[in-house]
């Protein structure tokens, strides 16, 4: 751990990547990694990240911290941020507004590990991805993101799904009805709905 504050950017970069494997028992070390994401050299945040998520949901109390990481320039750090908070899962709930500002980033491999990181938080995103699907400024790339989310999501998003086939917007209607289709079987109580759109 104390190797993290090392002048060398190679020996930050190689113990943050050992802590990253060892894994959950590697707790102790998160708050000498958050003072990492802040670090000058590119390769050190990205192991820095990567570090976290492989510690999990144990690392909750990193997960203001790696929003930052988001907004990197670097793209592979966007990804791996939000690889990590879906790594860390439900506890990164917080993390939910940026997540979904993710889901329109320009390349599409942040935008696929910030569906399968909001998919990992579960049900507490559902609020948040109904907004997208009723934001008539997102294009349909977003709007297919969120109703993949509500896929991962499951049962939990129904409720919300069913009472959005009600909605003005055609648009709107249209992506609750495909979500409801992606979740399948287990979204059985919205037949009578579904049939009342026919």
């Amino acid at each position: 751990k104390e190797s993290l504050n090392n002048s060398d950017s190679y020996v930050r970069e190689n113990a943050a990547e050992a802590l990253g494997k060892i894994g959950p028992e590697a707790k102790d070390a998160v708050p000498a990694l958050i003072k990492l994401l802040k670090d000058n050299d590119s390769p050190v945040r990205e192991k820095a990240v990567e570090a976290l998520g492989r510690i999990g949901p144990a690392a909750k109390d990193a997960v203001p911290a790696l929003t930052e990481p988001l907004g990197d320039i670097n793209g592979d750090i966007r990804i791996k941020a939000a690889w990590a908070l879906g790594e860390i899962g439900p506890e990164a709930k917080n993390a939910i507004p940026e997540l979904i500002k993710s889901l329109k980033d320009t390349e599409r491999n942040v935008r696929e590990a910030a569906e399968r990181a909001l998919g990992n938080i579960g049900p507490a995103a559902v609020p948040a991805l109904i907004e997208v699907l009723k934001d008539k400024k997102n294009d349909w790339t977003v709007l297919d993101k969120a109703m993949s989310v509500f896929e991962k999501i499951g049962h939990p998003s129904e409720p919300a799904l069913i009472e959005l086939l009600k909605d003005d917007d055609i648009r709107v209607r249209n992506c609750a009805a495909t979500a409801l289709g992606r979740i399948g079987p287990a979204a059985k109580d919205a037949v009578p709905a579904l049939t009342e759109s026919l």
